[in-house]
Formats: structure tokens, sequence, C-alpha cells
């Protein structure tokens, strides 16, 4: 008898334990619908035009008109874009409505358009934009009500510092087109880095993100956007990438302020402390200042090469992200305590930032290549491999020189690797053409390189074309 009224007993908890856990789940389905409905009004549909520059391989022969071919050499092509972006800000005063979204979204459109989940087009203007940070602000003007359905749905901007591994996270935006998509996951990982965004960490998460999704909010569960998603890994599953919030709000506040993004450097070239240099120098963390540039502010104040920098302004730096973020984050002008590790003592050093300068976009560089006669590209471990390029710290590679060009006159050649400019070390494509850029400003005649040419070094000097040429 004892054993079967215990049955009984084990039979009811086991189906009031099914029940609690059934209302328990429909109580959380309900929480996060409710949460969707909440924030979904709040973000937008981006439609972007841009005017990409074609050649025509036919002109002049019979086989343009065949494959549909204009008649001249160059011509302009119409190409559409899409992505998300959501409400942020509204000012009364000038009469705008403010949206977050990518830099690559609306970067080279020459007409935007956000469609807004009441259904209502309308046409916008970029405030500013960031190509480090991947972010701009764009705005539309009070039309057809939208300051009212607008000023209903900002969205809640989090504290994405207090994120943590693991945490639920929503994406919301327009994947393909496809207006107001939700997708769920978790954070990956955190302060991810990305070649070509120094200073800039990412957020990891495994939340479905597809081309369309830039520029929409990434939201926890409190409803607040804690980052934009910003970017996935081609051929990568469960790979998504969002710009953190705190991050976010940051250069938001700049470009509302400046119109641009105002970022310090101090002239140094870091590399990381692996364990091998760590254990020589015989420091646990930190960043290897591996050069110290020539007239910079880091000169000026007595930083070395090989000295360990542990900290900026009393915060402790671990990683090279982390001692960029300390520094860029800075107005050009600020002074700023760098702490290093020389040969065992700690010093602490004052040393006056200096602007960053922005890099030539990819429009611009294109003009650069075509003008001077000259590609270079990034090096990376793929064309190491190809090309058997030398083991080098930083550098350019001479991927092409057209016959007859400044390029040509000037000796480089294909498989050459640039080092360096006016004794400055360049470090990608973008930083090379943006020092002939300013060499084009400040009406110098020429530049010189440095050049790795086999297991060979030389100098060359570069003339610098004014004009479009």
């Amino acid at each position: 008898m004892l054993k079967k009224y215990f049955l009984f007993f084990l039979t009811a908890l086991m189906l009031f334990n099914i029940s609690s856990a059934s209302t328990l789940m429909r109580q959380i389905e309900e929480e996060r619908i409710k949460l969707v409905e909440n924030v979904s009004p709040g973000v937008a549909t981006v439609f972007t035009i841009r005017e990409i520059k074609m050649v025509n391989p036919f002109a002049g022969t019979p086989f343009g008109d065949f494959f549909g071919f204009p008649d001249e050499r160059e011509f302009k092509q119409r190409q559409e874009g899409l992505g998300s972006a959501f409400i942020v800000k509204i000012d009364r005063k000038k009469k705008l409505v403010y949206l977050l979204t990518n830099n690559h979204v609306i970067e080279n459109a020459t007409n935007i358009k956000v469609r807004f989940k009441n259904n209502k087009v309308i046409e916008a203007k970029v405030i500013g934009k960031d190509k480090l940070s991947d972010l701009a602000v764009i705005a539309v003007p009070f039309k057809k009500g939208i300051d009212k359905y607008a000023e209903k749905h900002i969205l809640k901007l989090g504290d994405s510092d207090k994120l943590k591994v693991g945490a639920t996270v929503i994406a919301i935006g327009s994947p393909l087109g496809l207006s107001g998509t939700v997708t769920m996951g978790i954070v990956s990982a955190l302060d991810r880095a990305i070649e070509g965004h120094p200073g800039e960490g990412f957020i990891q998460t495994d939340a479905a993100i597809n081309p369309g999704n830039s520029g929409g909010p990434l939201i926890n569960l409190e409803g607040e956007v804690v980052g934009i998603n910003t970017a996935i890994i081609a051929g990568a599953q469960g790979l998504g990438f969002a710009v953190p919030i705190n991050q976010a709000k940051w250069v938001m506040d700049q470009i509302l302020k400046y119109g641009k993004v105002k970022r310090s450097k101090i002239g140094v070239i870091i590399q990381p402390l692996t364990p091998e240099l760590a254990e020589h120098f015989g420091v646990d963390k930190g960043v290897l200042v591996s050069q110290v540039m020539e007239d910079g502010p880091a000169k000026k104040a007595g930083i070395k090469s090989g000295d360990i920098i542990v900290a900026v302004n009393g915060k402790e730096v671990e990683d090279i992200n982390d001692l960029q973020k300390l520094i860029m984050r800075n107005p050009p002008g600020t002074e700023v305590t760098v702490t290093v590790v020389r040969n065992g003592k700690r010093i602490d050093i004052k040393v006056k930032t200096v602007p960053w300068e922005e890099t030539v976009s990819v429009e611009n560089m294109e003009e650069m290549e075509a003008k001077y006669g000259l590609i270079v590209q990034d090096i990376t471990p793929e064309m190491v491999e190809k090309y058997r390029i030398p083991k080098i710290p930083y550098g350019v590679f001479v991927y092409g020189v057209k016959y007859g060009s400044v390029a040509d006159e000037a000796g480089l050649r294909s498989g050459d690797i640039i080092l360096s400019v006016n004794r400055k070390p360049v470090k990608s494509a973008n930083e090379f053409w943006n020092f002939i850029k300013k060499a084009e400003i400040s009406e110098k005649e020429t530049v010189l390189l440095f050049v790795q040419r086999g297991n060979s070094k030389i100098y060359t000097v570069l003339p610098i074309l004014k004009g479009k040429d």
C-alpha cells in the first residue's frame, strides 16, 4: 500500500513540474515576443544607390553593342544596396531624426532612403561617417509625421561593458531586404580584433546575421541596444560581429559635435608581447614598442624601442587593442601618462598626442593607382607563400607597375616591397596612398621610398603629381 501511494505522489509531482516548466517557458516566450514588438518599430531599412565607374573593354569595336556596353571607354553603372539602421535621437531645433547605421551601408551612395516600419519612406542625408569603426550617423527631416513616430520609438542604448560571454542577444534588421527579421543567439566572444580596424574591439555572436543586417541593432534581454551588427565572415556559419554600443556612442557624439571622429596617436609601432618575448623582457603583460617614429610625440617624450607599455593614465594595458583604445579615444593634443617597463623598472612618461590621420577612401585609392601607374597591396600570409616574400614587420607589396608611368620612372618593379615613405613605415595600401595624398596637398615635389627587392634594400624617389593627371 505504501509503495502504491509513493508512486502516485511521484507521478503527481512529475506532472506538476512539467506543468510548471511549461508555464515558465510560455512566460519567457511572451516576454521575448513583447520585447521584440517594443524594439522593432525603432529599426528601419536603408536603401542606397551608388554610381560605380566601369571600363568598357569593347570600346571602339563592334562587340560593344552585342554585349550591351555604351560607346564610351569609361561609364558609370547604377548599383543598388540595402542595409539597416535604428532611431537614436531627435533634434527638434534642426527638425531631424537621427539614425545609426554602418559606414559601409551608405559609403559612396548618391542617394539614401529610409523606410520605417510604418512604411513611411524618406530621403536621408549623411551627418557623418567613420571608416575605422564602420559607423555612420544619417538623418531624415521631419516629414510625413515621422517626428511623432520616431519620438515613440527611440531605442534605448545599453552598456556594452557589462556584456558577458554567453549572454543572450537578439539581432533585428533587413537581411536580403526582409525587413523586421529577428534572430537570436549568444555573445560568443568580446573585444575581437578585426583587420583594418585598429583600436576597435568587436562583439562576436552566433545570432544569424546576413547581408542587409548591417547597421541593425543587437539587443539584450532588457531591450537595450548593446551592439550594431556590422560584419559576417563569408563561408562561415555562426560567426557575426557587432560594434559595441559604448564604442558607437563615442563615435556618434564625435560626429554630432565635429562632423567627424577625432582620434589621437603618439607615434609608435607596436607588436604583441608573445610568451617568449614576455619571458625575455621579464614582463607578464603589456605591448612591446618595436619602433619610435622620428619627430613624433613619443620620441620627443623619451619613449624608446624595446620599452614595454603596461599602462595609460593608470589603466592597465594587456594587449594591442587595449593600448590603441586608450590612446586613440583622446582628443588630439591631450597629455597622457604612458607607463613603460624599461630594464625591469617602471617609468611614467607624459606624452602629448597628435591627430590620427584618416586614410584615403578605396575610390580615391583606385584613382591614385591610375594616376601613378602603381598598384600596391597589403601583405597577407597567402601572398608571403605565393610570392616567397621575406619575413618583414611591415610594408606593402608592389603588385603592378604601368610601363611609362612615374612609378616606372622611379624604378619600382612588380614584386618590390615598399617599406617606408619619407622614413615613415608603411603598414597598409591605404596608409601608403594616404602618405602620397598628403605629399600632394603639401605641394612636395617627391617622396623618398625605402624598398626591399629580394634580399636587398634600396632607396628611390617617387615624383609627386599635381591634379588628376
